[in-house]
């Protein structure tokens, strides 16, 4: 997920350089650098050690969770694959 959103980043960044080279002083330009500015900066605070264990240990507590509420093993990993591909 972090990796994802590192390849993310880092595209969104050479996107905006290449626009901002052809177009330069556009509103548009601006938006896209500040979006861009943005995801970068949420890639690395999620890349925060202490924030990976935490998430992490969430995703574990879930998954023990659908197993005692009566999941089995392969329907609890199916849920908690689906949770983490939608935080993206």
């Amino acid at each position: 997920m972090l990796k994802t959103t590192l390849v993310v980043a880092l595209s969104l960044i050479q996107l905006t350089s290449m626009s901002d080279a052809q177009e330069s002083n556009t509103s548009s330009n601006f938006m896209a650098a500040q979006l861009s500015e943005q995801i970068f900066n949420q890639t690395i605070a999620f890349s925060n050690e202490k924030l990976v264990k935490a998430q992490a240990n969430l995703l574990r507590k879930h998954y023990e969770a659908l197993i005692e509420a009566g999941f089995n093993k392969s329907e609890a990993l199916q849920i908690i694959v689906a949770m983490a591909s939608s935080d993206k």
